[in-house]
């Protein structure tokens, strides 16, 4: 009888230690993960309510103790060192789990809507410049570590996102699914910077920007507006914020890289585009606790729409441009020289990432001797017939072996644009615009077309000048 109580009390015991649950992470925190360098990294997850938490980190044996509060949340923020690796962290509350091969390095969030998803291997039918040389090469830098977000919408905040890759290693298979605008960004700062690279990929193509942010923040633009339009149930305003930022938003990391724009302007509300951007940088940072964490983004590029000579992708550029002037700790890649008439998606992904790359290079990790800011209209003064037009850039404009710098369109008063001699002033940032048919100009557009005929102004760092035009005339509205 005895024996007969005592497997029964020993029953019981198993019964109440299997309603003790092992510590529960969530999805970021996995093996093959980057932490950011030298900071205080946040690690959190769940366990039971009350319950005393232990985090080990190998790399200085440092013990960090919380509690799990009353519904078993718990967070504690972990000293990193400089970056290196691979270390272990140790996570108990009496029942251990270990993260291992975890690298300290760099960590970026790449965001956005098709151009940033698009993949290393591309989309079908629709290539990335030398993606195989890239997946072959890529293969053998194990410390780019990649890291995507299963596309999910919710019609509320959520803790913890999906995945089904998790945090992988460089590898032909990883590099190949991964973002290629994404990748090639983290590969240029590898290179470089010869730290571990962490990438989180959390995109969705035909989406729009009022998706990746709350309601609240969309409103503050657009008051009775709460979608876009019935695109879908992922174009609902903060239905994408809610499944694919907010659950990232505890990861510690160095900052953001965003392309997208495109469904805005198919959507015709081009003129709000500045102020949500702004509106979503702010809010993205404040839900990070860091309002100088940099924000990098990508000029929406040369594309038909409605028709090559229409201005749909200028007048956005126009607000991308403002949103810069208004964003700190913020820069745009120019894409006016690699847009595809026919395809929204150009297979120049190379190029946009090291763009992306130069600018965070060269502001955020202040690496000298890099020309990253695209030349931008400083401003254009009208006299003797001609139109002089001054540029701000990183390095002086030029050069020009054709004898014609190609992509400017002066008009007179009569606001018909003819296509224009330019030339370079030399030693100075300007340039003189002419057209023996326009004897008394008043305005000068350069690449200011859906899908320039022509766009021939560069710096000497190879980055083209963006769209601008000297008039707020009304056929471009």
């Amino acid at each position: 009888m005895a024996m007969k109580k005592l497997s029964l009390f020993t029953i019981c015991l198993f019964a109440v230690a299997t309603l003790s649950a092992k510590v529960q992470l969530p999805t970021l925190l996995q093996d093959n993960m980057v932490l950011q360098q030298q900071t205080e990294a946040n690690l959190w997850g769940k366990a039971d309510p009350q319950k005393k938490i232990t985090v080990t980190t190998s790399w200085n044996k440092e013990k960090y103790t919380t509690q799990a509060d009353e519904n078993g949340a718990w967070k504690v923020a972990v000293s990193t060192p400089v970056a290196g690796g691979p270390y272990s962290i140790t996570i108990s509350d009496g029942d251990k789990v270990e993260l291992n091969n975890v690298m300290i390095g760099e960590v970026w969030i790449c965001s956005g809507q098709s151009n940033m998803q698009m993949p290393v291997a591309g989309f079908g039918g629709q290539p990335v410049t030398g993606s195989n040389d890239a997946i072959l090469e890529g293969a053998k830098d194990k410390e780019i570590r990649m890291f995507i977000v299963k596309r999910e919408i919710s019609p509320t905040p959520l803790d913890d996102c999906h995945t089904d890759t998790g945090w992988r290693e460089a590898s032909t298979q990883s590099i190949a699914e991964f973002s290629a605008t994404g990748y090639f960004f983290g590969k240029n700062l590898y290179d470089v910077l010869n730290v571990p690279i962490g990438l989180i990929e959390t995109d969705w193509g035909g989406t729009c920007i009022e998706a990746w942010m709350t309601e609240e923040a969309a409103k503050k633009v657009q008051p009775d507006q709460t979608r876009s339009m019935d695109w879908g149930e992922n174009n609902q305003t903060a239905r994408l914020f809610n499944a694919m930022i907010h659950p990232l938003i505890n990861y510690t990391a160095k900052g953001f890289i965003w392309y997208q724009g495109e469904t805005n302007l198919l959507l015709r509300n081009t003129p709000y585009y500045s102020q949500l951007m702004q509106e979503m940088v702010s809010l993205w940072r404040n839900l990070w606790g860091n309002d100088t964490m940099p924000f990098y983004f990508v000029q929406i590029a040369p594309h038909q729409y409605w028709g090559t000579d229409q201005f749909d992708v200028p007048l956005i550029v126009e607000q991308q441009l403002d949103a810069m002037d208004k964003i700190p700790y913020t820069g745009m890649a120019s894409t006016t020289d690699i847009g595809d008439k026919i395809c929204i998606h150009p297979p120049y992904k190379p190029t946009v990432g090291k763009r992306l790359a130069l600018l965070a290079l060269k502001e955020t990790y202040k690496q000298g001797g890099i020309v990253a800011h695209s030349p931008r209209l400083k401003e254009a003064r009208f006299e003797n017939g001609k139109a002089y037009i001054t540029f701000t850039s990183d390095a002086t404009l030029g050069p020009d072996y054709t004898g014609r710098i190609l992509g400017f369109e002066i008009a007179g008063a009569d606001k018909v644009f003819i296509p224009a001699h330019a030339e370079f002033v030399p030693g100075t940032q300007e340039i003189v615009i002419s057209s023996e048919i326009v004897a008394e100009p008043v305005a000068v557009r350069y690449a200011f077309r859906n899908v320039p005929k022509a766009a021939g102004l560069y710096n000497c760092g190879g980055l083209p000048a963006f769209p601008f035009r000297t008039d707020s005339w009304d056929d471009a509205r």
